[in-house]
């Protein structure tokens, strides 16, 4: 029996309770830091001789070259079932086809005005893709996608062996992305490399893709020197349900949540006692006939919550206080809460709309902000690769309008004490 964590809103120590199980999952390692930051160092100083080094190290893999070859490309895939390549392919039709709407919508056609925002596609990105307690090849075609559709061409991959082997999965799904530069690297060796680049790897503009706390580190470390998508924390969902939400769907997509990594956190918020002991005894039932049932079972353990509420209405503070990647509304409703004030990464409402599919096929990116880091980040999109800048350029063909920009700049650069700003715009005055 998997011992579950409950709270009641009507109980005195609610919000003690609630900081407490909040405060719990946003721990950090001073230890994760140090370590990092000298892998950063000996990557910096030492190039792929550092990379060569911590691979043997972590991976417990000796190579000389990080590239992936041809021959091995093939030999990881081969026996890969074709419905499977089909399905990534669908996926990857599908996700591509909803970015590059987003994209097309965007205005980002050169103005001709004479002051103005322009923009610019990045050059270069590289993919971090884990490869230790899963596979991820949907995470290939999810970060690809919103690159692909902004017109990037040079699109790397980096992602660690596991026990000696590539992924072939993770791999088949570069194919058919068409991304042809896979690094045989992982962790935050990898992250340094792409962020500083060496003989052997290409140094990025960006990087994008979860990975573990030492990846998520090494990009919080080398975030300027790079850009970044997101500081990614574990998954997470919280699920609003009242007394007409479905008790097995719900159950599932808890459970779906917590697979992905003991660390996951999977929350369930009900104004319904009824349906939260039904989704616990499901849970109970079904668990263990599960292949990561261990993994599912420490995550509701550790970072799983209950959380009863009287009235559905109760729920808006909790939800923005959680500020969750996932939120799924799983009942039928149309004005009980005011969606739009809802804070989370992907907001999902109604029974038919299951996080699984979202995670997969429907076309919005599955790389979200974590930790409620959706009170100011954005889901994975096009955005994340395009660049705005400024662009002016004036004409004097209105003396009135231009005297003034002169005017009213010298008057606040002398008030600052910079007289040679207030003189290089006077000099455009013509005489």
């Amino acid at each position: 029996m998997i011992n579950f964590k409950e709270i009641d809103i009507k109980e005195k120590v609610f919000s003690i309770e609630l900081d407490n199980f909040l405060n719990t999952r946003s721990l950090n390692s001073s230890e994760v830091s140090s370590i990092v930051a000298e892998i950063i160092t000996s990557i910096r100083n030492k190039g792929d001789e550092a990379i060569r080094f911590y691979t043997k190290q972590f991976d417990k893999f000796d190579c000389d070259d990080f590239l992936v070859s041809d021959q091995e490309l093939n030999v990881a895939t081969e026996n890969i079932e074709k419905d499977l390549i089909r399905s990534f392919e669908y996926a990857f039709d599908n996700i591509l086809s909803y970015q590059s709407g987003c994209y097309e919508t965007l205005a980002i056609e050169s103005s001709e005005e004479q002051i103005s925002r322009r923009f610019r596609s990045l050059n270069s990105v590289g993919m971090y893709i884990p490869g230790g307690k899963a596979s991820y090849p949907s995470t290939v075609l999810m970060g690809a996608a919103p690159a692909l559709a902004c017109g990037i061409k040079d699109i790397c991959l980096t992602t660690p062996l596991s026990n000696g082997a590539l992924n072939g999965l993770t791999l088949a799904a570069a194919k058919v992305a068409g991304i042809e530069k896979i690094y045989k690297i992982g962790g935050a060796q990898a992250v340094a490399a792409l962020a500083l680049g060496t003989e052997q790897v290409l140094k990025v503009d960006k990087i994008i893709g979860p990975g573990n706390v030492y990846v998520a580190e090494a990009k919080k470390q080398l975030f300027g020197e790079v850009g970044i998508d997101s500081i990614a924390g574990p998954s997470e969902i919280v699920i609003l349900a009242d007394e007409t939400s479905d008790p097995e769907t719900v159950a599932w997509d808890l459970m779906a949540q917590s697979e992905h990594d003991p660390d996951a956190s999977a929350i369930l918020i009900s104004s319904s006692s009824d349906l939260i002991n039904n989704v616990k005894a499901i849970i109970n039932a079904e668990v263990n006939s599960l292949q990561r049932s261990s993994i599912i079972t420490k995550s509701l353990e550790s970072n799983g919550l209950f959380i009863k509420i009287s009235d559905l209405n109760e729920s808006k503070e909790l939800i923005n206080k959680l500020a969750p990647e996932h939120l799924h509304l799983a009942y039928e409703h149309n004005h009980i809460l005011d969606e739009n004030n809802l804070v989370a990464g992907l907001i999902m409402k109604g029974k038919a709309t299951a996080n699984s599919l979202s995670d997969y096929v429907l076309g919005p990116s599955h790389i979200l902000p974590t930790n409620t880091s959706s009170r100011f980040s954005s889901p994975l999109s096009v955005e994340d690769f395009l660049v705005s800048y400024s662009y002016i350029s004036l004409k004097q063909d209105d003396p009135q309008l231009y005297r003034q920009y002169v005017e009213h700049t010298s008057r606040i650069a002398r008030a600052e004490g910079l007289t040679a700003h207030a003189i290089a715009a006077e000099k455009r005055i013509k005489s």
